[in-house]
């Protein structure tokens, strides 16, 4: 009797549990959603987040508000989120730095990027190009690689700040082929392609989108691109494997994420959402002229990609000892 009662009860609990999700998928989101961007506002970051809060904002017939919440290089704002409720009303724009590279860079992080979060899906992926102060007598890979070694300690490259994405990209680089050059980091990405147009600095690593405007004005010399195939922005500049350099794939990629916890149907649901939102021609259009292309994961692939990521570019930041306060 005892144990025929414990199975009605048992029973009981799994059929209320499940009503319970199905009941979270039926009405979310009934209030406003937040996606917080880590960043300033007006970096390619935060204009993805907005693209997608509007779409979104169609889609639920709901508010769905941007919030910047920059600092420590990301990492104020991605902690905020891994501390906030895991009910979905809460969306983080996770990027590289801030989801795989900022535990080998931050001795004293707040958050486990792994463990802290659950991820939905890619949003973007832009490729790099390496770029170098218009006077540089190099116009080519090779040719930088020979100037280099016969200035041997005179050349810098900048990037937007240690261990962002941009500068282990850049030390990727070099070690592939063989080279060295100073680091002397920025405080963000404009300042950083500032330092090489004004030649404070003879080159750097920056996402195509980013540097493109400055190429087409030939301010910036473009030597060679960190993906697979060329971009469509730049499609007279080759790949670093074209170049001579192979083995150098760098993407500048965002993302979305929500505090661990959440539900599986509202991560289902955020997650069939994404996916019906990155296949509308408009948004494909937008990021194109962004230098962007778009991924398709399950939220068990892009996190498992998370964990491959800090794996990777955790080597490359030990490695070089890029580490920030």
């Amino acid at each position: 009797m005892m144990k025929a009662q414990m199975t009605r009860i048992l029973l009981s609990l799994v059929v209320s549990a499940a009503a319970t999700l199905c009941a979270h998928a039926q009405d979310y989101p009934n209030k406003p959603v937040r996606i917080v961007v880590p960043y300033p506002p007006g970096g390619n970051t935060d204009i993805v987040a907005r693209l997608m809060a509007d779409q979104f904002g169609k889609l639920w017939g709901r508010p769905v508000q941007v919030e910047n919440r920059a600092g420590a290089g990301g990492t104020m704002g991605t902690d905020y989120v891994a501390r906030s409720a895991p009910d979905g009303y809460t969306i983080q724009l996770a990027a590289l730095a801030t989801n795989a590279t900022a535990p080998s860079v931050y001795a004293k992080l707040a958050y486990d990027p792994v463990k802290d979060f659950a991820y939905i899906a890619p949003l973007t992926f832009t490729s790099n190009v390496l770029v170098v102060n218009a006077k540089l007598p190099a116009s080519t890979l090779k040719e930088l690689i020979a100037y280099v070694r016969a200035n041997k300690g005179k050349l810098n490259f900048s990037s937007p700040g240690i261990g962002i994405s941009n500068h282990l990209a850049m030390e990727l680089l070099l070690k592939a082929a063989d080279i060295e050059a100073v680091h002397v980091p920025y405080k963000g990405s404009a300042q950083a392609t500032t330092a090489v147009i004004s030649g404070e600095v003879q080159m750097t690593l920056d996402p195509v989108s980013s540097s493109v405007q400055h190429i087409r004005a030939g301010t910036l010399k473009p030597l060679g691109v960190s993906a697979r195939t060329r971009s469509p922005l730049l499609p007279d500049v080759p790949t670093f494997a074209e170049a001579g350099v192979p083995g150098v794939e760098a993407y500048t990629w965002t993302g979305l994420a929500v505090p661990a916890g959440t539900p599986a149907d509202i991560i289902a649901r955020l997650h069939r959402d994404t996916a019906a939102i990155l296949k509308l021609p408009e948004m494909r259009e937008r990021f194109a002229a962004m230098g962007s292309e778009v991924v398709d994961m399950t939220p068990a692939q892009f996190q498992v990609f998370i964990r491959s990521e800090a794996q990777k570019w955790g080597d490359i930041a030990r490695r070089v000892g890029a580490k920030a306060e």
